[in-house]
């Protein structure tokens, strides 16, 4: 590090809250830092400041939530102070050091398996340890389960991870949780956490949960070995302490107090994370951890509009219990927020891409804009609707709607119907839900049907008459042959959404797939969103309904694979996944009671609260362009709902809102909130007297919106990907025939076929 280095080379770039936060670096420290306000700059020249001020690398540990921000935060640390050496310094700890002259940054558990891999043999643990990741734990739970003879119709593997991984993020061992079990289900639940815990330690193996609770064990049982880590890191600092655990609270607690030289930074109304642990009391309550600590507030917001800015505040305003802040950016002027109420989620997602595509006529990048939505089940939508309009997108951590295991499952019992020589659909759905099939079974069929040179489905069918097989996989199969025919006349007659709810209802699938868990609620969640595409085709005769729409769904994951680019696309993804992203154009959709905030948190005041800050992160992500829509109905998890206006909404100052509406009569049909007596009553309809200002609605082209629904209708010329141009033939509510130059004829729905007007 060069000496000569100047403090205002560390210093010159930052704000007034900034350079206080980069430069108080003794005792305990709460940064207090709202979205967009620069926190990482905060951070990382802090770092800086320190190690220029003589404190060696080693002495500094900075603990982040993804390994991309600790690289991130060591590249800008190594850019700022000029570092180019390789070639570490004099280590205490010589297994801790990092490459170069940098302080050790990372994740919990990265941080923890540095010290479990020096140290863990101090609490009787091989330092060997092998680390279980997901799949390892379902595996693993499989064998505890098989263990107690309970039945994963009874409790899944997924489940009692769920309830372990709660225990280990509030550092509850398996006495401990036995002792407060108040319930048959949760004395079951703490028989297997225990039998887990047991079996890890004698595979030598630690899941991430571990890492971070054996740590912890290793600080507390061995005093010497806390305090050698307390003299090596004396500056810790936490980012994202919002979303930190109980666990992860011990684990900084135990370590920095001694020298309590802890700096923490987030922000509370960024906390939406509760489902994976993550204790907001932590740093709510950081000032009565300790009571001399420093506050500094980062409220200058370098990413958005004031117009967003002030729109988020009043949103999150509303809930209690919250250090106040009030953002502000120099970027005073902007574009009002689109408010815009849409009849029905088809137009909702139409609304959205033609707000993409203008935007992109503009010269904003498909890049810089994103469709954010509560849950995975409305990608559905506008990922049918990208197709349609031929923009390429990409979904953000999240699998696309059709390629969906559950999506992917009830699928193949169709084409199964459809036909029964199908062996992949057949082999994947054998055992779905478990009918105890297993692969020793089917082997036992396979051989079979290439000894008498028989289809899968046909040796099935005559199981009875192979002598390898026991007599209750026989019964087994010959259950599922006549549940799997009865659908195949089913199929003759009913149309494919009765069919398959049919079907689902005979399989017990919705206590199979909703096993306790969050993701297993919002796999069923997708199932009913299928269910909700079937519904287009109710209009087609049963016989061929079946047919058409498991040939469009075929067609549509082919065109997924088209739009699956890397260079300019629109991403799609859940609001959860959007923190620490920033879009020029965001478009919040589905903003509806039940939908966002989610019905989970209907009688939950805290999960409420945590919906609002979800509402705030995704707000926030806009740099310039925030447009949220809604419904008046809409057809989600295979019901038709009505549901009213997001509570979120009522909150938003009218003064930044520009409100659109479907209808003149629904757009007049809100009082502006802030003129209502009672802040937190829902937006009430105008009384009859009042004056209706007629140039507030002068931006609706009614004769476009007529045109728009006419476009595909008979004698249009259409063009499909796949098959060319064609033209409608005639069209019958959301289907059309089209015939294609080529000669074939085929029926679309218009929801799903990625068809454009020629």
């Amino acid at each position: 590090m060069p000496q000569s280095l100047a403090i205002d080379g560390i210093l010159q770039s930052l704000n007034e809250e900034q350079r206080k936060a980069v430069e108080h670096t003794d005792g305990p420290t709460f940064i207090l830092a709202g979205a967009g306000s620069g926190k990482t700059r905060a951070l990382t020249h802090r770092i800086a400041h320190l190690m220029h001020q003589g404190v060696p690398p080693w002495q500094i540990l900075a603990v982040t939530f993804t390994n991309k921000a600790a690289n991130e935060m060591k590249e800008r640390i190594r850019n700022l102070l000029k570092i180019t050496s390789l070639d570490p310094l004099p280590h205490p700890l010589s297994s801790l050091s990092v490459t170069g002259t940098l302080p050790v940054m990372g994740t919990f558990h990265s941080v923890c398996v540095r010290i479990l891999r020096r140290d863990i043999e101090h609490i009787g643990r091989d330092r060997s340890f092998i680390i279980y990741d997901r799949d390892d734990q379902q595996k693993f739970m499989r064998e505890v389960l098989k263990e107690f003879h309970i039945d994963e119709s009874e409790l899944k593997p997924r489940a009692a991870l769920g309830y372990i991984g709660r225990f280990k993020a509030e550092a509850v061992r398996p006495k401990e949780a036995e002792k407060d079990a108040t319930t048959a289900r949760l004395e079951q639940i703490c028989r297997v956490y225990m039998r887990y815990q047991k079996k890890l330690q004698e595979n030598n193996a630690l899941d991430f949960d571990d890492l971070i609770l054996e740590t912890v064990r290793l600080f507390h049982e061995c005093p010497k070995i806390l305090d050698r880590y307390q003299e090596t890191w004396r500056y810790l600092h936490v980012d994202e302490y919002q979303d930190t655990n109980h666990a992860q609270y011990l684990f900084i607690t135990l370590l920095s107090q001694k020298y309590r030289n802890l700096c923490v930074i987030g922000d509370p109304d960024q906390s939406i994370y509760a489902f994976r642990g993550a204790d907001i009391r932590n740093i709510l309550e950081f000032k009565k951890e300790y009571p001399d600590a420093i506050e500094i507030k980062l409220e200058r917001n370098y990413r958005s509009t004031q117009p967003i800015l002030t729109a988020a505040d009043a949103v999150i305003a509303a809930n209690p219990n919250r250090p106040k802040k009030a953002m502000w950016t120099e970027r005073s002027t902007g574009p009002h927020i689109v408010l815009h109420e849409l009849e029905h989620e088809r137009n909702e997602a139409e609304e959205a891409l033609r707000a993409v595509e203008e935007q992109k006529q503009n010269g904003l990048l498909l890049n810089d804009q994103v469709i954010l939505y509560r849950t995975n089940a409305q990608s559905r939508l506008f990922e049918e609707a990208c197709m349609r309009f031929g923009i390429p997108y990409r979904i953000v951590g999240g699998v696309k709607f059709y390629a969906r295991k559950e999506v992917k499952d009830i699928l193949a019992y169709l084409h199964l119907l459809l036909n029964t020589k199908d062996t992949i659909s057949l082999l994947r759905i054998i055992n779905v839900p478990a009918r105890k099939l297993g692969q020793t079974t089917l082997e036992k069929v396979q051989a079979h049907a290439s000894a008498h040179e028989l289809t899968l489905w046909d040796a099935l069918k005559d199981a009875r008459t192979i002598d390898t097989l026991e007599p209750s996989k026989k019964e087994c199969i010959e259950r599922f042959v006549l549940l799997i025919e009865s659908y195949r006349q089913h199929a003759q007659k009913d149309v494919v959404s009765i069919l398959t709810q049919k079907l689902l209802d005979d399989l017990g699938m919705e206590r199979w797939i909703r096993d306790e868990t969050d993701e297993g609620e919002e796999r069923w969640q997708n199932i009913q969103e299928l269910i909700s595409v079937m519904h287009k085709y109710d209009t087609l005769p049963s016989e061929s309904a079946l047919f058409h729409f498991l040939e469009e769904v075929a067609l549509v994951s082919e065109v997924d694979k088209l739009n699956e680019i890397k260079n300019d696309a629109l991403t799609l993804m859940t609001l959860h996944l959007c923190k620490g992203l920033e879009f020029e154009h965001v478009i919040i959709a589905g903003c509806e009671e039940g939908i966002f905030p989610h019905s989970s948190s209907m009688f939950d005041r805290e999960q409420l609260e945590e919906e609002r800050r979800l509402m705030y992160v995704g707000m926030t992500r806009a740099k310039t362009h925030l447009r949220i829509l809604f419904t008046d109905h809409r057809m989600l998890w295979g019901k038709e709902q009505c549901n009213a206006p997001s509570r979120f909404l009522d909150d938003l100052p009218n003064e930044v809102i520009e409100r659109k509406s479907y209808t003149v009569l629904s757009n007049f049909g809100w009082k502006p909130e802030n003129t209502l007596p009672n802040k937190h009553k829902k937006l009430e309809p105008y009384r009859q007297h009042h004056t209706i200002d007629i140039e507030f609605n002068q931006d609706i082209d009614w004769e476009k919106m007529e045109n728009e629904q006419n476009i595909f209708d008979e004698g249009a010329r259409v063009h499909h990907p796949s098959f060319g141009m064609g033209t409608i033939i005639s069209r019958n509510g959301d289907i059309v025939d089209v015939h294609f130059d080529g000669g074939e004829r085929k029926k679309f729905a218009l929801s799903i076929a990625p068809l454009k007007r020629a």
